[in-house]
């Protein structure tokens, strides 16, 4: 917005986004609520659920998600099978790939620990995203999360946030070449 003022437009669902249909030729959204958004470029988000393999496995439950212990991210509908990444309820994680990442090494622990034997170690996960408005323009978003039996995943107190609205030119600088160094460490951690 700061960027390019006027230029972005942000409509979720729940405020007339959910849209009926699109008519390509003249470029505009018919929403639920009969609101028409006309725009050059849309990027459209469904309503997402898990992936048909996790249905059709019947690992879901009534809203299309994967209901999993979160200490261990084994599916609470059939034993001994662990589901990671944005098809599992996760407490207050967000549905991306770096949270992804770190649930698959808290997965991976408890599954060794179980065929072990031992008990696997009290879990902490975190989440960090970066993205790039511009080459010199970066924003972000960081959090740590801890595991409780009552509370399930949720935010450490005081662990994370994102970027400060009112950052100056040279921080928003530094915040991209994170980004870039995120990006890299995160595609060699996952894929190496």
């Amino acid at each position: 917005q700061q960027l390019y003022p006027g230029l972005i437009e942000w409509v979720s669902g729940s405020k007339g986004g959910r849209i009926d249909y699109v008519d390509i030729i003249k470029r505009t959204l018919h929403a639920e609520t009969g609101d028409v958004h006309k725009a050059a470029v849309v990027n459209f988000i469904p309503p997402q659920q898990a992936a048909r393999i996790v249905h059709t496995a019947g690992l879901t439950n009534n809203d299309g998600w994967c209901p999993v212990n979160q200490r261990t991210f084994e599916s609470e509908v059939h034993p001994h099978v662990h589901i990671i990444g944005d098809a599992s309820i996760a407490g207050k994680m967000p549905k991306s790939g770096f949270a992804a990442n770190s649930q698959g090494k808290v997965c991976a622990a408890a599954i060794v620990s179980e065929l072990h034997g031992n008990q696997m170690p009290e879990p902490s996960y975190v989440n960090t995203c970066y993205s790039l408005v511009s080459p010199d323009y970066g924003i972000s978003v960081a959090a740590v999360y801890g595991y409780s039996k009552d509370k399930g995943i949720y935010v450490v107190e005081g662990s994370g946030g994102v970027s400060p609205k009112d950052a100056d030119a040279t921080y928003r600088k530094q915040e991209a070449r994170y980004a870039r160094g995120w990006y890299d460490s995160i595609i060699f951690d996952t894929f190496g």
